[in-house]
């Protein structure tokens, strides 16, 4: 909408000359610093309020800090004469833009007071600061517009109202509304068809908001993307797909937009063919992207394309960017750099909450508890005050690392110093200390004491803890409890497997995996990827469809061999068949994290780490055999299960056997 003119109809002044110098010098004004200086010119030359408009036009369109937000308000608050329409509605539109509706309407209700009336300017503003804020105003807001006749009249107040009410879809009726609003309108804009499609879109009316779409006679690339979103959000990529394809011209946030939806969807590998598409396509990432698409090669734990975006992101100064810096770290620390994300966190000019948070939880999942400590303290030191995530990182850095007592002694210290309540994920924290500590029956009494229901977090801890401690009795207790919150979750009949696979009963492995046939639930097959000059190459156990299968195989069998000769015999204890030794050596053999270990040995540079990432937890024959094969090959293995990093070096493992 076109910024009304400065009303003309005043008396010009005797110093007219003056007037029409300090208007030319604030037509060229460039700061807050010279804005101030020309200020004080008006003043000495007692120029009408005209004049003020130009000042405060200024003000309020050229800067949004703090510093410029309470000079405009002095500056007003200080008027000798009584404001003009424009000089009120120029305020009005300033904090409705700088999220103080409060302001807004406070001043509204001056300016009637005062007799002034509001035009279609004053609501269009008013309606802003209610759809920014989602305030519970905007039904009076439209009521008073229909007071003084003016939503029929104006398209600008009238789109600024539908756009509020479709936006509010939190309250109910609002969106009934919005369309009401929207079937009564004679020239509809691709704004007005924009706002409707979007409210049904978030709302989940995916196929109201396709409807609408489908009869826009002119589509702009707004109402493409409105769509394209609305679909990734419901999950059914195929439809959005197919409409990003369609697109005429795919705009940066369409492209950002589709990574997220499949970023948000756990389909990481999709999200990063579609940046290299993008990327193809000459479009130019901004920092909404590289944090959006950073979290795929996390999960996938590409990191040579993390350093790449890393590299881009210093070129391109966004490393000044608090949430791009964030993401960094964590990328860093979930690809197996813990050190590259820690050379990041120092070096952030300015540290959030989120930053402290993030970095305490890589720490604590590559199992460095202390150092995990030790920031927490210095973080206290600066009088960082720490959230309830602070204190689920820094309690499964204790979790990891074995210090029961330090858990014990944050836990207590989180509730008594900061007045932070346990919530279900601290209390999953420290079952899963105990757990791993073998107090099960602590951990059983903390379950028992829990103020709040255990959900399937806790009572998984509590099945892992029976594991360690070989408590199959206890269980299968837990598992019962289990079953009935998430039925179809194989991770736990798989966990109770193990545990009677260990004790060697095998007629109850048999009984546990009829009883996942009978109801439908699928062992999750173990799968592991290794990136390998910025693709990503996966295996699952057995695999023989890779192109360099052969290689893969016969590389394997000299691994095998070299183990042998080093007198390493494999831990058959956890196969869940009923089979003779040598068939159970042979389905270790080829399990995938094995597979990615001898395709990272064929593929890779003698001296750069070999990265590996498992959706499951690593089993103990590999984790044995991958701690020899580092002694064996003189290579660095970095391995990424679903509990933590493992860090493989000269025959030693960084989580010294506890995981």
């Amino acid at each position: 909408m076109a910024v009304q003119a400065v009303p003309n109809n005043y008396t010009p002044p005797e110093n007219f000359q003056n007037f029409q110098t300090i208007t030319s010098k604030l037509e060229l004004c460039s700061s807050l610093q010279q804005a101030k200086q020309i200020h004080a010119c008006i003043i000495r030359n007692a120029l009408p309020v005209e004049i003020y408009a130009k000042l405060l036009q200024f003000c309020t369109s050229t800067s949004s800090s703090a510093d410029s937000l309470n000079y405009a308000t002095q500056v007003f608050d200080n008027l000798q004469h009584e404001p003009t329409i424009f000089i009120y509605n120029t305020m009005i539109r300033f904090y409705a833009n700088n999220n103080s509706p409060a302001r807004a309407f406070s001043l509204y209700r001056q300016m009637r007071e005062r007799g002034t009336q509001p035009n279609n300017y004053t609501f269009t503003f008013l309606v802003k600061a209610c759809t920014v804020n989602d305030s519970l105003l905007g039904p009076a807001i439209h009521a008073q517009s229909i007071v003084y006749g003016i939503q029929e009249t104006d398209v600008h107040v009238y789109t600024s109202l539908l756009n509020m009410y479709a936006n509010a879809t939190s309250r109910e009726g609002s969106l009934a509304i919005a369309r009401s609003l929207f079937d009564r309108m004679k020239n509809k804009t691709a704004a007005t068809w924009n706002s409707m499609i979007a409210g049904y879109s978030r709302t989940g009316k995916i196929d109201t908001a396709r409807e609408l779409f489908d009869q826009m006679l002119e589509k702009d690339e707004h109402s493409w993307n409105v769509m394209v979103c609305g679909y990734t959000r419901t999950g059914d990529f195929d439809v959005a797909e197919r409409l990003f394809n369609q697109m005429p011209k795919k705009t940066l946030p369409t492209w950002n937009a589709m990574i997220a939806g499949y970023v948000r969807a756990s389909k990481p590998a999709e999200a990063l063919a579609l940046y290299r598409k993008m990327q193809i396509a000459g479009v130019r990432p901004d920092a909404i992207t590289v944090v959006t698409v950073l979290p795929a090669s996390a999960l996938l734990g590409a990191i040579d394309l993390g350093e790449w975006i890393h590299m881009f992101v210093k070129r391109n100064k966004f490393d000044h960017n608090i949430s791009v810096c964030n993401a960094i770290i964590d990328m860093y620390a979930k690809c197996g750099s813990i050190d590259k994300a820690f050379d990041v966190f120092k070096g952030m000019r300015e540290l959030s909450l989120v930053s402290w948070n993030t970095m305490i939880s890589a720490l604590a999942i590559h199992g460095r508890g202390g150092e995990a400590i030790e920031l927490f303290t210095e973080m206290e030191d600066g009088r960082i005050v720490p959230d309830d995530i602070t204190f689920v990182g820094l309690l499964n850095a204790c979790a990891h690392t074995r210090l029961v007592e330090s858990a014990k002694f944050y836990f207590n210290k989180m509730q008594n110093v900061y007045g932070i309540p346990p919530k279900i994920e601290h209390y999953g924290c420290m079952v899963d200390v105990l757990g791993r500590a073998q107090l099960l029956d602590e951990a059983l009494a903390l379950v028992d004491q829990m103020p709040i229901e255990p959900n399937s977090v806790i009572l998984g801890s509590l099945l892992n803890a029976c594991r360690i401690c070989r408590n199959s009795q206890i269980g299968e207790k837990v598992l019962q409890k289990l079953v009935q919150l998430e039925p179809l979750n194989p991770g736990y009949y798989v966990l109770l497997s193990n545990m009677y696979a260990a004790a060697g009963q095998w007629e109850e492995v048999t009984r546990v995996r009829n009883l996942m046939k009978s109801r439908g639930v699928g062992k999750m097959p173990g799968c592991s990827s290794i990136e390998i000059d910025n693709m990503v190459h996966e295996f699952v156990v057995g695999d023989k469809t890779h192109l360099q299968t052969q290689e893969i195989y016969t590389k394997l069998n000299e691994i095998s061999s070299k183990l042998e000769f080093a007198g390493y015999l494999p831990d058959t204890s956890n196969v869940l068949f009923d089979l003779d030794e040598e068939e159970k050596a042979h389905n270790l053999s080829v399990h995938s994290e094995k597979l990615a270990v001898a395709f990272g040995l064929l593929n890779t540079r003698h001296d750069k780490p070999i990265r590996v990432v498992k959706n499951l937890r690593v089993c103990r024959d590999c984790h044995s055999a991958i701690k020899l094969v580092t002694q064996l090959y003189n290579r660095e293995i970095i391995l990424r299960d679903c509990n933590r990093f493992h860090h493989f070096r000269d025959g030693s493992c960084s989580c010294n056997e506890f995981w």
